[in-house]
């Protein structure tokens, strides 16, 4: 792997709002310059595309030609992708779109906070129907132009997320094991990094996805970061395409929020005053690795 072009890491904090407007003009910034401007860009990319899986599987024949036949295709992969996911209460709509300039996908949440849990599982759905509509594409943002997930916010006004679409391989196979190996799997891990588990979720976008929320007991010791502790959960490489881990205190509320798409390459961050010093959250970098 030689570059990590068109990566995109989204950052949020819920620090004091002087200390949150350093941290989240940073966010900013990373998620612009990477994933609004290089990763929406068609062969802008050097080297090889970043690959996380284990697997590859081989080309696919060509699409038919003709606007009427990409849109149908597009259409086609678009309403097997929300079958996939129609367990997923967050995800209200997907549309799609070839255009001269690449496929453009819009996805619709129920609703959109622009936080980590949003974003992720929009871009679980953008990465399964890029996946989909492959051909001979050998990198995602080849294929897919633009992607957008919007959705009304705390207002109940439509925020519209522009979503990062990096220079990650296509055709990644993750070999997800079955959802009850899965499932003993966190078990075991929350049980060795000291930790309970209060929800867990499995996701089929194309193979298997995971949404973990952890809670950190009172007075535990954590002598582990995030990343470590995402590494524990999906191995390396990772055996899913796409997790989401979110810690919480006894209480109930959220200290920490980890989110990163495989097929896309965007993470994104969300961390409570300190919590990113407690679980050494690194603010930059290949997202997931």
């Amino acid at each position: 792997m030689s570059t990590t072009s068109g990566l995109s890491r989204r950052i949020w904090s819920a620090a004091p709002p002087a200390l949150a407007a350093l941290i989240v003009t940073a966010g900013i910034a990373v998620a612009a310059g990477m994933a609004g401007l290089t990763a929406m860009s068609n062969n802008d990319h050097t080297g090889d595309p970043v690959t996380y899986a284990g697997g590859q599987s081989t080309p696919r024949p060509p699409l038919a030609s003709g606007a009427a036949a990409l849109d149908s295709a597009a259409s086609d992969a678009a309403t097997q992708v929300m079958k996939s996911l129609s367990g997923t209460p967050q995800l209200a709509g997907l549309t799609t779109k070839f255009t001269p300039s690449g496929l453009e996908v819009a996805i619709t949440l129920t609703h959109n906070d622009d936080r980590v849990p949003d974003v992720w599982v929009a871009d679980l759905a953008v990465g399964a129907v890029g996946e989909r509509l492959r051909t001979d594409q050998a990198v995602a943002n080849d294929l897919i132009s633009s992607a957008t997930a919007v959705g009304p916010g705390k207002g109940g006004d439509p925020v519209t997320t522009y979503l990062g679409v990096g220079a990650v391989r296509l055709g990644q196979v993750f070999g997800s094991p079955s959802d009850s190996t899965l499932a003993a799997h966190v078990a075991d891990v929350a049980k060795i990094h000291g930790l309970e588990v209060a929800d867990l979720q499995i996701l089929h976008p194309l193979e298997s996805a995971l949404s973990v929320t952890f809670v950190v007991p009172k007075g535990a010791t954590i002598d582990w970061t995030i990343d470590e502790l995402r590494t524990a959960l999906v191995g390396q490489p990772p055996d899913v395409e796409g997790v989401l881990i979110e810690l919480d205190d006894p209480d109930g509320q959220p200290l920490l929020q980890s989110g990163v798409a495989y097929r896309t390459g965007e993470g994104g961050l969300w961390f409570a005053p300190g919590q990113d010093e407690r679980f050494g959250a690194v603010h930059g970098g290949t997202p997931g690795n």
